[in-house]
C-alpha cells in the first residue's frame, strides 16, 4: 500500500510552490537563488535540499503540476472525434493559460526555464499517450509517431501563438489547427477501435 505524503512535507512544499511563483511574477528564473526562495518560503536551504536537488527540480514538479491540473481538466475529449468542438477546446485551454500569461511568457523567454518547460510538456505528452493509444488498433511505436509528431505541434504553436496572440486572432489559429488535424484523422481513422471507424 502506498503511503501518503507526509502532512510537514506536503506542507513545506506548498511554502516552496507558493514562494516560487511570486518571485516568478517579478524575476526571470534564471536570476532566482536558492537562498532566497528558502527566506520568502521561510524555510532554510538546508530543507530546500532535502526535497529538490537544484531549482530545476523544483521548476519540473511545478509544471507537471500545473500540466496534471490542466490534462484532468480537459480528460476525456477525444480531438479525433468527428464532432469535436476546436473553438471551444482551444477557448478552454486559452482561458486555463490565461490565468498565468505572465509567468508562461517569462518562463517561454528565459533559455533555462524553457528547457525544463519543454521536458515538463514532454512528459505531460508520455501520459496522455498511454490514454489515446488504447483508442486505436494500430502498433504504439506506429502510433506513438503519429501523436507527438501531432501534440509536439499543436503544443509549440499554441504557445507561440500565445505568446504573441495579438498578431493571430484565435479562430484563425483554430481554423489552421482544424485543416492540419483532418488530415490527421483521416490517416488515423481506419484504426479506431470504436464506431467511428465505420466511417472510412
Amino acid at each position: 500500500m502506498q503511503r501518503k505524503p507526509d502532512r510537514r512535507i506536503k506542507k513545506t512544499k506548498v511554502s516552496l510552490h507558493n514562494a516560487f511563483y511570486e518571485l516568478l511574477k517579478t524575476k526571470n528564473y534564471s536570476d532566482i537563488t536558492v537562498k532566497e526562495l528558502a527566506d520568502r518560503a521561510d524555510i532554510t536551504r538546508k530543507t530546500f535540499y532535502l526535497h529538490y536537488n537544484t531549482l530545476d527540480d523544483l521548476l519540473w514538479e511545478f509544471l507537471t503540476t500545473y500540466y496534471d491540473d490542466i490534462r484532468e481538466q480537459i480528460g476525456g475529449i477525444d480531438l479525433f472525434s468527428p464532432d469535436f468542438n476546436y473553438l471551444a477546446f482551444f477557448t478552454k485551454i486559452r482561458n486555463l493559460f490565461e490565468e498565468h500569461k505572465d509567468l508562461c511568457q517569462k518562463l517561454m523567454s528565459d533559455q533555462n526555464s524553457r528547457y525544463v518547460m519543454q521536458r515538463a510538456m514532454e512528459e505531460n505528452e508520455n501520459k496522455t499517450f498511454e490514454q489515446v493509444k488504447t483508442l486505436f488498433d494500430m502498433k504504439p511505436e506506429v502510433l506513438n509517431i503519429y501523436f507527438h509528431y501531432y501534440t509536439r505541434g499543436i503544443t509549440g504553436t499554441f504557445l507561440e501563438w500565445f505568446t504573441n496572440s495579438d498578431a493571430l486572432s484565435l479562430e484563425k489559429y483554430v481554423d489552421t489547427i482544424k485543416n492540419i488535424n483532418l488530415q490527421m484523422r483521416q490517416a488515423l481513422l481506419p484504426y479506431r477501435k470504436d464506431d467511428t471507424s465505420s466511417e472510412k
